[in-house]
């Protein structure tokens, strides 16, 4: 636990926490991002 976790409610915190546990989740998060962003621009375009 960091002192950023000081400013977050516990809910965020473990949200957090997850992240640590498993860096997985942040490229899982990412490529969902990206892909969302290519599906909405490819359709305005």
């Amino acid at each position: 636990m960091g002192p950023y976790y000081r400013g977050t409610s516990q809910g965020l915190g473990n949200f957090f926490d997850a992240f640590y546990q498993h860096p997985i989740l942040m490229l899982v998060l990412l490529a969902a991002i990206v892909a969302t962003g290519i599906f909405v621009w490819r359709r305005k375009v």
